[in-house]
């Protein structure tokens, strides 16, 4: 089929859909998934190191907020490590919600999946937003998770993010300092930088 941009909704035959098992920390994972989606048959090598920052700097409570959750993996092995969380996905893409919904299930693990354009639908606050952020939706909608994700965090909560150095790392790395006053560089690796800010101002 045409290529298409995995955040708009297209209409998929039977044949688009598929599942493979893939592994983090040498656990398996299964998930369905679909031709057009972002890294459609084996986790991100970025989303990889994500977690594994996220498992190894932060402790996370309450509530996690998955932004652009595609088929679902950081939001399901969160709460895998986490099971005392409350931890909503949320998508723009009909065809990726139905697939984290799905894939929650194959993976025993109890999560919330909204279809959303970024926070629209959201009426809670959160502890935590851990996210890939869509990079090929553009400049405009990456510093809008971040400046939406401040909108939305508690008080001390954080927003956790991987981005590629030739990605644009530095100016959302300068949106990040200029939205919540901090920003910190967790991790690098291979290229991937793993970003990381606090809300300590109400």
């Amino acid at each position: 089929m045409a290529q298409h941009h995995y955040f708009l909704n297209v209409e998929h035959k039977d044949s688009d859909y598929f599942r493979f098992t893939d592994y983090f920390l040498n656990v398996p994972y299964t998930f369905n998934s679909c031709t057009d989606i972002f890294s459609k048959d084996t986790i991100d090598y970025g989303t990889s190191v994500l977690l594994k920052t996220v498992l190894d700097n932060l402790t996370l409570s309450g509530n996690v907020l998955d932004v652009g959750c595609g088929y679902g993996v950081i939001g399901i092995i969160l709460k895998k490590y986490y099971p005392q969380i409350e931890c909503d996905l949320i998508d723009i893409n009909k065809t990726a919600v139905l697939l984290s919904k799905q894939n929650a299930e194959l993976n025993s693990v109890e999560v919330n999946v909204f279809e959303s354009n970024l926070y629209a639908v959201l009426d809670k606050k959160y502890n935590h937003i851990v996210t890939n952020p869509p990079i090929k939706a553009g400049k405009e909608n990456l510093f809008k998770v971040v400046s939406g994700g401040f909108e939305v965090l508690k008080p001390n909560g954080t927003i956790t993010l991987v981005i590629k150095k030739k990605h644009g790392m530095e100016s959302l790395k300068n949106h990040m300092e200029s939205i919540f006053g901090n920003v910190e560089i967790l991790k690098r690796d291979s290229g991937y930088y793993i970003l990381h800010s606090v809300k300590k101002k109400v």
